[in-house]
């Protein structure tokens, strides 16, 4: 749901400090080792990524020309490929390029699933067979208009061939601990209420 075109980890209680790579910083230490002990043995990993701060000075110089029908990017905060394969997990985020009410009409357009006022996530299997898993995040930017928070929200993107046994609760969940990072380090005005974990109806 976001068009793409950018770029290129502290304590599981504040991921959004400083640390080596956007990794860590987004998904917290237990997000790495629980990537790390899925990979069905694809060997070492190779790590890359923004850091939440330089993600931040994208996003915000995005927003100081908002517009709803402009062209938005996101930046890739994590990404963890495996040596051996083509296997890989990414991490995005941005301002969306859809609004925060959007609907789906059918089942090939995915699943929504409401989480409170201000957050959404979103699952759709893109033309490779890929889930990709999304959240949607109203957050209102100093400076821009009352409508901006709703026609422009802050949008992640999780996209995962690397991980075995793992479930759409596992990725949600660690996703949902990335947009906390990512909306605390842009100082979203209207402080939304983003939960530990996604609703009990996905699983």
């Amino acid at each position: 749901m976001l068009i793409l075109t950018t770029t290129s980890c502290t304590s599981d209680d504040d991921p959004s400090d400083s640390a080596t790579d956007g990794c860590e910083q987004t998904l917290g230490e237990s997000g790495v080792k629980w990537i790390e002990s899925h990979t069905g043995g694809s060997g070492s990993l190779e790590r890359g990524g923004m850091s939440l701060q330089d993600a931040r000075d994208e996003y915000n110089k995005q927003m100081d020309s908002w517009d709803p029908d402009g062209h938005h990017w996101a930046s890739e905060l994590c990404t963890l490929k495996a040596d051996s394969s083509s296997k890989g997990l990414k991490i995005e985020f941005g301002p969306s390029s859809l609004p925060f009410d959007f609907q789906v009409k059918s089942a090939a357009e995915g699943v929504l699933t409401p989480v409170n006022s201000a957050v959404r996530l979103h699952q759709v299997k893109d033309s490779q067979g890929v889930t990709q898993y999304g959240v949607y995040v109203k957050c209102k930017v100093l400076g821009n208009p009352s409508e901006q928070e709703s026609l422009t929200p802050l949008a992640g993107l999780m996209t995962d061939t690397l991980t075995s046994g793992t479930s759409a609760r596992d990725h949600m969940t660690y996703l949902l601990r990335s947009a906390r990072a990512m909306a605390d380090v842009v100082e979203c005005r209207n402080k939304p209420t983003i939960p530990t974990e996604p609703p009990a109806s996905v699983r």
